[in-house]
């Protein structure tokens, strides 16, 4: 994996920068925080029952929502840079992965990133960068 590459675009939903490790879950974004770690916590769209994650988390990634979802309207509240809508990606809860896809035919990916990998995202811009 190329570190410092652009991998994704969605909205920006909240402004500011973050960099740390994908998490996929509320707990596990708890749970890594409290032990000192920088977690993104990447959803396909939140809910009440993620809000501990979000305030735990340095920065918020959906596939869904945008500027009025959920995730957009915590983050700011937080002060915490979120990036909604991001429609070229997948999340599977079930091998705690991120799918990004190049195009939107969905054909092939271009990158499988796991709980742990290390991204960047900027919610002024929307952009996701690895590392």
């Amino acid at each position: 994996m190329e570190p410092n590459k652009l991998i994704a675009r969605g909205m920006g939903a909240s402004p500011g920068r973050a960099t740390g490790e994908i998490v996929f879950h509320s707990d596990d974004a708890v749970s890594r925080a409290s032990k000192g770690a920088s977690v993104i916590l990447v959803r396909i769209e939140t809910t009440s029952e993620d809000v501990p994650g979000m305030q735990a988390a340095v920065g918020i990634v959906t596939t869904r929502g945008g500027l009025t979802g959920d995730a957009a309207i915590v983050a700011r509240s937080l002060g915490k840079p979120c990036i909604g809508d991001c429609v070229g990606l997948r999340v599977d809860y079930v091998t705690n992965s991120l799918t990004v896809w190049g195009d939107s035919t969905f054909e092939e990916a271009d990158l499988v990133l796991k709980t742990g990998d290390v991204i960047t995202i900027d919610g002024d811009r929307g952009e996701i960068w690895l590392g």
